[in-house]
Order: C-alpha cells, then sequence, then structure tokens
C-alpha cells in the first residue's frame, strides 16, 4: 500500500470517528433527527438499537452503490461503512450516549445543534473528500450528485430535509434546531469536500510583462499565462498575465504590481475552485486486481 493510500485511509478512518462521536454524544441524547440513516435510527431507537439499524441499512445501500458508482468507490466506502456501525455499538456498551449532555443545564439543544453539527460535518466532509462515504443515504447522495448533477449540498438538503420534516411531527422544537444542525452541517461538508482550494485570478494589462513575470516567479512561486490581446480603442496589441494564486498571496501581489507598474490595469476575481500543482492534493488510484 502505498503512502498515498494510506493518507487516505487515515482521514477516512479520523472523519468516521469525528461524525459518529458527534452523532452519539450531541444529537442522539437529544433525539435531533439530522438526516440519513443516523436520523432514521433516531426515529426507530425504541424498536432497534441504533448501531444494528445503521450497519443493515448500510449494508443494503452499499450494494446499490456497488451498482451505480463502481468498484474503486465501493472499496473505499465498504470500510467507512462498516467501521461507523461499529463505533456506534463499541460506544453503547461501553459509555452512556449523554455523558457530556447531562451536564448542559441550559440551552441543551442549541449545544447538541451547534456540536452536533460541527463533528458532523468535518467529520463527513473528510471522508466526502477522499471519495468515500460513511454508506447510507450518502451513497443516495452521491448518485443524486454523478447522474442527474445535482450539487451534493443540495442532494443533502432535499433528502435529509425529508426525514427532518417527518421528525418535525414528532418533536417540533427538536425539529427545528435539527434543521439548523443540517444546513450549518451542509455549509462546512461543502466547504472540506472541495478538492482544490479557493482562491483569487489575477489579470494585469501592462507594458512591463517581462519584470512583472520574473517578480511572480520569484516573489510567489507562481506560474502564468500570456494573453495577447488588442486594445478597442488604440487597435494596439499587448500581452496580458492572468494568475490564478492562493488567497494569501493577494497582498504580495498588489505590492508586486505597484512597484513594478503602478499604471497596471489589473482586475481581480475570486475563484471558487482551482486544480492542479499548489492548490489540490494529490488522489491515491484504487484498482481491482483480476
Amino acid at each position: 500500500m502505498n503512502k498515498m493510500k494510506m493518507l487516505e485511509i487515515l482521514e477516512i478512518t479520523g472523519g468516521v470517528i469525528l461524525l459518529t462521536l458527534g452523532f452519539y454524544f450531541f444529537l442522539l441524547p437529544q433525539n435531533l433527527v439530522i438526516g440519513g440513516v443516523m436520523g432514521i435510527s433516531v426515529l426507530l431507537r425504541d424498536v432497534i438499537p441504533v448501531s444494528t439499524f445503521v450497519l443493515v441499512a448500510n449494508l443494503v445501500l452499499l450494494l446499490v452503490g456497488l451498482i451505480f458508482l463502481g468498484k474503486a468507490f465501493f472499496l473505499k466506502t465498504v470500510y467507512a461503512t462498516l467501521l461507523h456501525p461499529l463505533i456506534l455499538l463499541v460506544l453503547e456498551l461501553t459509555v452512556e450516549a449523554n455523558f457530556f449532555m447531562k451536564y448542559m443545564n441550559e440551552s441543551p439543544y442549541m449545544v447538541s445543534a451547534l456540536f452536533g453539527a460541527l463533528f458532523v460535518g468535518v467529520g463527513l466532509g473528510m471522508v466526502i473528500r477522499n471519495n468515500a462515504t460513511t454508506g447510507g443515504i450518502d451513497i443516495v447522495q452521491n448518485i443524486m450528485h454523478k447522474f442527474l448533477h445535482i450539487p451534493f449540498t443540495w442532494a443533502l438538503y432535499i433528502i435529509d430535509g425529508t426525514i427532518i420534516a417527518i421528525a418535525l411531527f414528532v418533536d417540533f422544537q427538536a425539529g427545528l434546531y435539527a434543521f439548523g444542525a443540517m444546513l450549518l452541517s451542509g455549509m462546512i461538508i461543502d466547504r472540506l469536500s472541495i478538492e482544490g482550494k479557493s482562491g483569487f485570478t489575477v489579470f494585469i494589462l501592462t507594458d512591463k510583462t517581462k519584470e512583472m513575470q520574473a517578480e511572480i516567479y520569484d516573489k510567489l512561486d507562481r506560474g502564468l499565462t500570456k494573453i495577447k490581446v488588442v486594445g478597442g480603442y488604440t487597435n494596439k496589441e499587448k500581452e496580458m498575465i492572468l494568475c490564478t494564486i492562493d488567497r494569501m498571496q493577494l497582498y504580495t501581489f498588489k505590492l508586486i504590481i505597484k512597484r513594478i507598474d503602478p499604471n497596471a490595469f489589473t482586475f481581480v476575481t475570486r475563484t471558487k475552485e482551482a486544480f492542479g500543482f499548489g492548490f489540490s492534493k494529490g488522489s491515491a488510484t484504487w484498482k481491482i486486481e483480476n
């Protein structure tokens, strides 16, 4: 097993542990139905143990994922799918779910919703960014994202929102807090699951392209693209520099432009996501050996 695969497994493991702890110690004690298989297990906790329901439901949906999302996806998902209910089972046998929440005398719903969403959002985001899931409804959301091109966060809102709507009829107050927790966790997941990093793209029209290029290479260690452009009024041909940078480098870039050519026409656009060297981590290749 190479280093990249090991790092992916470690990140998936850490994500599963975080989301399981968040669910068990914060959402479950207050019966907050945040959605997914975990949410359904809360509704049915008086009928069937939480860990048992999660395991059975995950195994069924895992087979669906194998059919629609492929074997490589299945390999990484089966690990998290089994690890999640296993951790739940260990927790059920060793520590009570309200171990922390029993000390919360003020605003227990608020504490549960906030920290539950934080743990679940960060944990699930770590899992998803490695092209895996914890099984369950996450597989359905990935299928919706792959075949219907629905953003993962919106798929999360649609499915989990339906489950929470049902929970509102059971406990209206808990349902409202669960709805807020779902929105917060969705935003965290959306941020963490993006493989690349956001930044800025800078466009510069200057007569000193060589000096500007050398300074960008030296001070920022960034690549750039030079584009031939023609002025609409003067009809003169110039070179425009296009460079995508990390958000932390924007201030330094402005100083470079000001020092090299204060009269350079410059505009900056926010880049939601950038891929490639300097912006995204590599990904391990998972193959089925015949």
